[in-house]
Formats: structure tokens, sequence, C-alpha cells
């Protein structure tokens, strides 16, 4: 299994794009990529100058989930550890994350299309959940994606293993938009223009509101702490904010 590096970034005029580079395991990623996944978002969390990070695959993948030996002594817990470490590191994450889908997309790589804020698919991209297929069962990622898929196109995903289209992805609410490969990077770096253009702690308080408010099932408590929130943090921040444009 590949012991090299597995993924990229790079940082430039406030954007930090990370690149799965991994075609030995089509864009999977083993312990030690998971590893460099995790160093990526330790950087983007510590460098305040990165205002919004891009993750892209590369050689018509995306990312296609972790992979482990199960032969190699040891790697069971070296890559439980990573994972712990990855997801860590994505937990504390306050910047903004566009998932530019780019190629196949398995797995985690749902994951993170599902945890991305802003999500684009090229057209001719095929998700899917193939664990079963390949004698195991897509525990964590069934985690993260519990709130995302609708049960019925959930438990098809699950049980078949069978691929989908970037079409359904959007019709279910996993990604934005699909676009042709010549609108691709036009559309990607739309969004991007999005996050470089506003006040960065608008765009950190408004990421925070929605994360607060969509764990909250109660009206009541929504009503509750939006309001603290208001109070505490957003209008003293309006206060110090000059307006931009009045649209």
């Amino acid at each position: 299994m590949s012991k090299g590096k597995q993924l990229y970034y790079t940082i430039e005029n406030g954007v930090m794009t990370i690149t799965i580079d991994n075609i030995e395991m089509k864009n999977g990623l083993n312990w030690i990529g998971i590893n460099q996944f995790a160093d990526a978002y330790e950087v983007l969390n510590s460098d305040d100058s990165i205002k919004v990070a891009v993750i892209r695959g590369s050689k018509g993948y995306f990312f296609c989930g972790g992979r482990v030996d199960p032969n190699c002594p040891g790697e069971n817990e070296k890559y439980a550890d990573a994972i712990q470490r990855y997801m860590k590191a994505c937990d504390m994450n306050k910047k903004p994350i566009i998932a530019a889908v780019n190629g196949t997309c398995y797995k985690a790589g749902l994951g993170t299309v599902a945890q991305a804020d802003i999500a684009i698919a090229q057209r001719g991209v095929m998700f899917g959940l193939p664990e079963i297929r390949m004698g195991g069962i897509p525990m964590m990622i069934m985690v993260e994606l519990m709130d995302y898929l609708p049960k019925k196109f959930a438990m098809e995903a699950y049980l078949s293993g069978w691929d989908f289209p970037a079409e359904d992805a959007y019709r279910i609410g996993l990604v934005n938009k699909v676009v042709d490969e010549s609108e691709f990077e036009e559309t990607v770096q739309k969004y991007v223009d999005v996050f470089l253009n506003t006040n960065p702690e608008l765009i950190r308080l408004t990421r925070k509101a929605f994360n607060l408010l969509s764990s909250l099932d109660d009206p009541e408590e929504r009503q509750k702490a939006g309001m603290k929130m208001l109070r505490e943090e957003v209008l003293p921040v309006m206060t110090t904010i000059k307006q931009q444009y009045n649209p």
C-alpha cells in the first residue's frame, strides 16, 4: 500500500486547495493519507490568512474512502487513531469548505461532500457506498450521512452498493450544483469569490448560527439560543463592520 504523499495542499491568495492524489488506491487513503488530511485541516485551523478551503481529487477520482490492510500488524489501530485525529481537526474547523467533486466519489468521500458548506459536482461523476459488496459495513460514514440522506435513498445505497449519478446527489440535496466539465472550474471559483469577498467574521458567525440552530429540534430552544447568540455575538460584531453593499 502507498506509503508516500497521498494528499497535497497549497495556500494562495487566501485559498487553501487540498488535492487527494493517490491513484494507486483510486484516491483512497490509508492511515498515512488520513493523517495527511488531518495535517491539512490543522493548518487550515491555525492559519488566519486562509479564508476558504477547496477539496478536490485527481485523475478521475475525488475521494474514495479509507483503506486498511488487515494483514498488516497494527494497521487497524493506526487507521482508527488517524480517523480520530482527522475528525477532531474537522470538528475544530471554523473556515468554509468547498467540495469540488471532479471525479468518482465513494465511501468516506460522501462524508466529505456532506460536511462541506458548498459542493459542486462535475456532470458524469458517480457516487456510491459499495462497502457491503466489499464484505464490510459503512459504519462511520453512516454516522456522518445520517442527517443528509433520506431513509429510502440511504437504505438502497447502503444495502445494494449501487452507484448513483451526480444528478441524484443534487436531487437529495447532497450537492449544490451539477455542471458540465467546461463550466466546472468557473463555478468553483464563483463560490470561492463569495468567501473571499465577504467579511470573514460574518461568514464565521453565519456558519456557527446554522450549526447551532440545526442541532436543536425544539422551536422554543432554537428561539432561545438564537436570541442569546444575537445579543451576545451577532449585534456586537455588526456594529463594528461597515455595510459593504445594499442588494
